[in-house]
């Protein structure tokens, strides 16, 4: 009579075996594992040696453009860097120019490395469109109506117009105030595609409508625009302007469907 084949004893060295190979699988990721490790540290240290601890690297100019030359000394210290000691690899490019980007005057910078002890600093500047509140006023407001104290912004040589009538707390450099938005809208189409139409003052006070006070052809003009389709209506306002005839009335009303009042 045969024997039976032992099969718990079968089982064990399968699972002997299955034990070994999964031992030997985990020791060679952790050889893998401790040897990325100790690259990576051996990486570290030569980039330490070679950029970040290299003495030939050390910061000894910053180089501001895009703003007055002047002012690359108040940019040092509002970045808090120290020539003749910071390594220029040492230096997060990414942390300068997120702060940069936070000077109210300032749209969008661009840092680079410029070997061997170089920091370039390109910026580029917002630009002031109107005056807020009153004319030479100390407060400016830009294209994406970002608010600026005029003192820092960039020097103009044409004059700008004035938006009052506009809901605000306090003033306050690098403030977004999209209330003003139709205005800028209103500043943008004139400056662009209305070009004989040089607008002195833009009034927000009423929320359907848009007041305006404008110059063309020497002659000065009170305008009562809607809020909604200014291209639209700026259209209808050339047109209507080209066909008038008879003595001149400055006030210009086309908050009225399809029909244009001169009073």
């Amino acid at each position: 009579m045969a024997r039976k084949p032992d099969t718990k004893k079968a089982r064990r060295a399968v699972n002997s075996k299955e034990k070994q190979k999964y031992s030997r699988i985990i020791i060679v990721l952790l050889i893998i594992c401790f040897s990325l490790v100790a690259f990576g540290l051996a990486c570290w240290g030569v980039s330490r040696a070679l950029f970040s601890k290299n003495e030939h690297f050390i910061l000894r100019r910053v180089e501001l453009s895009g703003l007055d030359s002047r002012r690359s000394g108040a940019m040092i210290r509002y970045l808090k860097l120290t020539l003749n000691e910071d390594n220029l690899f040492a230096v997060d490019i990414s942390a300068i120019r997120r702060k940069v980007e936070k000077i109210s005057y300032i749209k969008s910078a661009g840092i680079y490395r410029i070997l061997p002890d170089t920091l370039k600093i390109a910026v580029t500047q917002r630009v002031p469109v109107a005056y807020l509140l009153k004319y030479n006023s100390k407060w400016v407001v830009d294209e994406d109506s970002v608010v600026m104290n005029r003192k820092y912004c960039m020097k103009l040589k044409y004059s700008l117009p004035v938006i009052t009538g506009f809901k605000y707390k306090k003033l306050r450099s690098g403030e977004k105030l999209p209330d003003l938005s139709q205005a800028i809208e209103l500043i943008k189409l004139t400056t662009y595609e209305f070009r004989k139409f040089k607008v002195c003052s833009i009034t927000l006070e009423d929320t359907r409508k848009i007041v305006f006070v404008m110059i063309k052809k020497r002659r000065a003009y009170k305008v009562l625009i809607p809020r909604k389709s200014l291209k639209d209506m700026l259209q209808v306002l050339r047109y209507a302007l080209r066909k008038k005839q008879g003595r001149h009335k400055p006030t210009v009303d086309l908050t009225y469907d399809n029909l244009v009042i001169f009073r």
